[in-house]
């Protein structure tokens, strides 16, 4: 089931393709726009943070929120905005993720249940479908489950409970542009560490799970240093 932001976020986008909010278009302050589609303004921030960095809309401090010309949308998938730049960088965080979560791949591929297994092959199918319907913001939400779940069947809690706490800088990083050619990259990537998971193979998961996080960040113009 889709969550509130994701409805908001398919609700905004059907606007914007249908002419209805047109290019260099202000959109109605959040507060205004948060009544209008009958969600919290918290939820109105998280969608709108989503179109943000697929390059649909561009959010300008002090002078509100715009729609994107196709021209500038492009531009924007190639320079998105980080909101987290106060405190880290996409390099730094795609840098943790690259070494807490291959060490937890490895871990699960020791630990996983039957069960679990199972839970991975359906956020797959959701993952699958997401792509081929080109639906961004699912796309990003069940990317991040996936690696939320790996981190929970590592059974080092400490792992876990660093995703969780993180959580929110961590799901803004499933959320980096990607090109609508290269959706599939990352459906075959997951299905590779899952394959290893299944073959309890600790290296094989590692491998694939850092090979999978150094090309999610080159697809989004993040140079990481890479250790396979």
């Amino acid at each position: 089931m889709p969550s509130a932001a994701q409805v908001v976020v398919a609700t905004l986008t059907k606007m914007i393709e249908e002419k209805r909010l047109a290019p260099n278009q202000p959109l109605a302050p959040q507060r205004e726009l948060a009544q209008e589609l009958d969600v919290s303004r918290a939820t109105l921030r998280e969608a709108l943070s989503i179109l943000a960095t697929i390059g649909l809309i561009s959010i300008e401090p002090g002078r509100g929120t715009f729609v994107r010309a196709a021209s500038d949308a492009a531009e924007a998938t190639a320079t998105p905005s980080w909101r987290f730049a106060a405190r880290y960088s996409p390099a730094e965080v795609y840098q943790f993720r690259y070494i807490a979560e291959s060490h937890a791949a490895q871990l699960a591929a020791m630990n996983h249940t039957d069960a679990e297994i199972e839970e991975l092959e359906e956020n797959l199918q959701s993952f699958r479908k997401a792509a081929h319907a080109l639906d961004f913001a699912a796309f990003a939400e069940i990317d991040f489950e996936f690696h939320k779940l790996i981190m929970r069947f590592s059974r080092n809690r400490l792992l876990a409970d660093m995703h969780h706490s993180f959580a929110r800088i961590l799901l803004e990083s499933s959320r980096l542009p990607v090109k609508r050619d290269k959706l599939w990259d990352p459906v075959m990537e997951h299905e590779r560490v899952v394959e290893a998971l299944k073959m309890g193979d600790p290296e094989g998961a590692g491998y694939y799970m850092r090979r999978h996080l150094s090309r999610t960040a080159d697809r989004a113009g993040i140079a990481i240093t890479e250790f396979v």
